[in-house]
């Protein structure tokens, strides 16, 4: 097995750190260096906390799907989960954040093509890659967000959201919030059935095998931002590698994370 070589690594500026729900934020650094290889569904490991083995601090850099970026600019949507994400919570303008990356493949390298219009679904924390995602395709082309939470008090503030989504579709589990009471998969399936388009899916593995069910069914691609564990992110531990129907793995951080939904065996992920 043939490995790539190891990630750039680069030092990101904390532009803004800003704060879009209780326990999510927007970080944006300014770092030419990976924001110029940025793709929809690729990802960077962040390290915002010193390189020790002492004192408690976690010993492993942490991915995160890049939600938008420019020449000289990139920004991270997180949700803090753990210790990590809570001291990448503190960080202020100023302070520096070790980045590695761009890694994986995104949606423009296994989709070259961008097709004429896209459904965005996207639950909870799978809303980071989106707005990259919808850039990718262009103001004429249109990308229909659905957005999922399990409960109101998670979503992202509606006017930041609408300032890069546009039109969308938000939905929560406990019928809280801005939007309808559901799962993303309902009104997606609405829309599916008026207008067939093919699907660029990030959430929780059950709704991303939701919606590979559902585009199978309906005859549509579904292409999927896989959240899989992982702890070097560039190919050479195997542990976010993932099962295919008809046998075989991909790993996640090389191969993917956005693969052909239609092609993951969800059946041995449950």
């Amino acid at each position: 097995m043939e490995f790539d070589e190891g990630p750039v690594i680069s030092q990101g500026l904390v532009l803004e750190n800003r704060p879009l729900a209780p326990e999510t934020f927007l970080l944006t650094l300014e770092c030419a260096e990976a924001a110029g290889q940025a793709g929809p569904g690729r990802f960077v490991k962040a390290r915002a906390w010193p390189e020790t083995k002492d004192g408690g601090l976690p010993l492993m850099d942490r991915p995160f799907s890049i939600h938008r970026a420019d020449k000289n600019q990139l920004s991270l949507l997180y949700r803090v989960v753990g210790p990590a994400t809570a001291l990448m919570s503190r960080v202020g303008p100023g302070a520096r954040v070790k980045i590695s990356g761009p890694l994986g493949r995104g949606l423009d390298q296994v989709r070259p093509t961008a097709p004429a219009a896209l459904y965005l679904v996207a639950g909870g924390m799978g809303l980071a890659p989106m707005a990259l995602a919808k850039d990718w395709l262009g103001p004429d082309r249109p990308a229909t967000l659905f957005y999922g939470e399990r409960r109101g008090a998670l979503q992202v503030e509606r006017s930041w959201l609408k300032s890069w989504a546009g039109d969308f579709t938000a939905v929560t589990e406990d019928g809280q919030g801005y939007g309808g009471t559901g799962l993303a998969t309902a009104p997606l399936e609405e829309a599916l059935r008026r207008e067939p388009r093919p699907v660029f899916a990030c959430g929780p593995t059950p709704m991303l095998a939701a919606v590979a069910a559902l585009a199978e069914r309906l005859g549509v691609e579904a292409w999927v931002s896989v959240e899989a564990g992982m702890a070097c992110g560039f190919g050479v531990c195997l542990t976010c590698s993932l099962p295919l129907k008809g046998g075989g793995r991909f790993r996640a951080c090389q191969d993917g994370p956005v693969t052909d939904g239609l092609k993951v065996d969800w059946s041995r992920l449950e």
